[in-house]
């Protein structure tokens, strides 16, 4: 099925480019591409694999001096450099320049406007998509907290315009006291306080290119989870979903506001992978925030749709980012696999003297036994994991990313802020001992 065409009864799951299509326009633009990250979890997941794309340790999470290129491009070559987080720091962009590499990114002015948290609420507005209510707070000249928080809130969050990539420039209020006392933590900068909405959290997939915006993959985010991390908005994971794991409506309604975000960034000039975040609220969806780059859960897109024929998420990017118009896409209905995983932060600070190697894992009585073999992800054995380090030897802070696990099975409940389920409850306190050395 090509641009669009889907049969009547059946809801849209993903689209994107025919694999073998995608990978021949690939050819076209390309000869190298070096994906820039603390670890090769993203780029590992691109299937079928590929001789010209490979991993560089480049990232602003990763302390140290930036690491030379595993190979220097020929002479000639179309070397390109494909970054994580292009917007944090200029890493990418300092190693790309100095190794002789084409930086695929999209231009800084729109993404700054498009990851701050205040900045951005013109273009949502444009996109027509619905937000949860919020009161604006100016730098200075501020009104005392009970100003900012309507009689008819409940709780709140509290959202300043930049967040990290950990999700900690975002905190819960439970009352005006706990606002006070936040605005005079972040005193001085503009801030965002929205009314907090309990809801099932999503996070969807998708590229803006020069002639539309394709939309991929939906997952259920997980966020805040007290067994992997102490903040109340940090990343902690990723489950993807289909239609049927919503109520009726909600996922067509979730990539619909994400086609409509994706059409206002390319309007504006924006070039690559996005991700919008969204939280359910009855048979409503808001828009949370837009996540200006790749993120976490493109791993599992891949994977999904490497299981649908299409060219990976990271290969649409190349393509949004080098070319005037993709190719044709298509509409796939069918059903997303159970991936999951998870992201396990350090508990406290510690000194770390080594890092398991990543690869396959089984979990046992004697906790995580390496395999033989490092599977991708649709390969992988039940009840195996993948483990990939996110973070070097030295001193690891409280609530570093120490890993990040995949599998193929959901790990929790859909719901709300979920709890691991029994099987893997285990896994942080295993996990902490695999890395520190000891139970934390």
């Amino acid at each position: 099925m090509s641009q669009g065409a889907s049969p009547a009864d059946e809801v849209v799951v993903m689209e994107g480019l025919d694999a073998s299509e995608g990978l021949a326009a690939l050819a076209e633009v390309i000869d190298t591409a070096a994906f820039l990250d603390r670890s090769a979890f993203l780029p590992a997941s691109f299937q079928p694999a590929v001789p010209w794309l490979r991993h560089e340790p480049v990232s602003p999470l990763l302390r140290g001096p930036l690491p030379a290129p595993s190979r220097s491009p020929r002479r000639g070559e179309r070397a390109m450099a494909v970054a994580f987080a292009p917007e944090h720091g200029d890493h990418a962009h300092r190693w790309a320049a100095r190794h002789g590499h084409q930086l695929l990114a999209p231009p800084a002015e729109i993404t700054a406007t498009a990851a701050d948290k205040t900045a951005v609420l013109p273009l949502l507005a444009e996109a027509g998509v619905s937000v949860p209510e919020y009161v604006l707070v100016s730098a200075s000249g501020r009104l005392p907290a009970d100003a900012y928080w309507p009689d008819h809130w409940d709780q709140a969050v509290l959202q300043r315009p930049e967040n990290n990539l950990m999700g900690q420039g975002t905190v819960a209020l439970r009352d005006r006291g706990q606002l006070s006392a936040a605005l005079d933590r972040w005193a001085g900068r503009p801030l965002k306080v929205s009314r907090l909405v309990p809801g099932l959290s999503l996070t969807v997939t998708a590229c803006a290119a020069a002639d539309r915006t394709v939309v991929s993959a939906v997952s259920h985010q997980l966020v805040g989870m007290p067994e992997l991390t102490t903040g109340w908005g940090t990343h902690c994971g990723n489950q993807l979903v289909g239609p049927d794991d919503l109520s009726p409506g909600l996922y067509d309604q979730a990539r619909s506001c994400t086609h409509a975000v994706g059409e206002v960034l390319r309007g504006r000039g924006f070039r690559g992978v996005f991700g919008l975040d969204l939280i359910v609220e009855g048979e409503k969806v808001h828009v949370i925030e837009i996540n200006p780059r790749f993120q976490t859960v493109v791993s599992l897109v891949h994977a999904a749709e490497a299981g649908a024929g299409l060219l990976p998420t990271l290969g649409l990017h190349i393509l949004a980012c080098l070319l005037p118009a993709l190719p044709a896409t298509r509409r796939t209905s069918r059903p997303v696999p159970p991936l999951s995983q998870i992201v396990v932060h350090a508990p406290r600070t510690a000194r770390l003297d080594r890092v398991p190697a990543a690869g396959g894992y089984t979990d046992g009585p004697d906790g995580f036994t390496r395999i033989t073999t490092a599977p991708v992800l649709n390969d992988l054995p039940p009840h195996a994991v993948l483990l990939w380090p996110h973070i070097q030897p030295g001193t690891v802070y409280a609530d570093d990313e120490l890993v990040l696990l995949q599998t193929r099975r959901r790990l929790c409940p859909l719901t709300d802020r979920p709890a691991l389920d029994a099987p893997c409850r285990s896994w942080p306190e295993r996990l902490h001992t695999l890395f520190l050395g000891e139970t934390a």
